[in-house]
């Protein structure tokens, strides 16, 4: 029981550490030193530089040899209603996958933490406590398996949600723009009388 939550306390932490990850910029100077971070101020005077460590440095100009910037995450929102035929399939088909992950982690973590606090309830109701009425250690199993039912279904659930809202929100508008085309999406069947069956 103990291994299992070091478990899946290590799996968060690497799963946040690798989330919060960017691409970073790389500064060589003229000695041969190399420092890996982000450039912070550039003007002819001098370069600011934190590194990775989270170091400050300032350099001369003529202290440099060359800076390697890191390149920029181009963030764009589609518009369902721009896109081509073939375009929105992958876009609908993407929503669809995303709906469906949102839908699998939601009724996951639900499932896990009401699992796991039913099974910690019934644990605390018949445990035996060791020694004296008063102490209470006969019932930590059920504690246990109520925390770590907490841990699991509860960012489950919070992942979940949005996922399946967001999905489910883009299904619908790649349905609508496809529309236009007058093209049925993949995994759907048109009965006549515009009724349309999706599986």
């Amino acid at each position: 029981m103990k291994d299992i939550l070091i478990g899946v306390i290590i799996l968060i932490f690497i799963s946040l550490h690798a989330s919060g990850q960017q691409a970073q910029d790389t500064l060589y100077l003229k000695n041969g030193n190399s420092a890996i971070g982000k450039l912070l101020w550039e003007s002819k005077e001098e370069y600011r530089f934190k590194t990775s460590e989270g170091i400050y440095f300032s350099f001369s100009p003529d202290e440099i040899e060359r800076i390697a910037v890191a390149p920029k995450m181009i963030m764009r929102k589609v518009n369902p209603d721009t896109l081509t035929a073939n375009q929105l399939n992958l876009y609908y088909d993407k929503a669809v996958k995303m709906r469906n992950t949102g839908r699998a982690l939601t009724i996951s973590g639900v499932s896990i933490f009401a699992i796991g606090i039913v099974t910690g309830v019934v644990l605390l109701n018949t445990a035996e406590p060791h020694g004296p009425p008063e102490d209470p250690h006969g019932s930590m199993l059920g504690y246990g398996v109520i925390g770590l039912a907490g841990l699991i279904g509860i960012p489950c659930t919070l992942v979940g949600v949005p996922l399946w809202s967001v999905g489910g929100s883009r299904k619908t508008k790649a349905e609508v723009a496809l529309q236009k085309f007058n093209i049925a999406p993949d995994g759907s069947m048109a009965l006549g009388l515009g009724i349309t069956i999706r599986f």
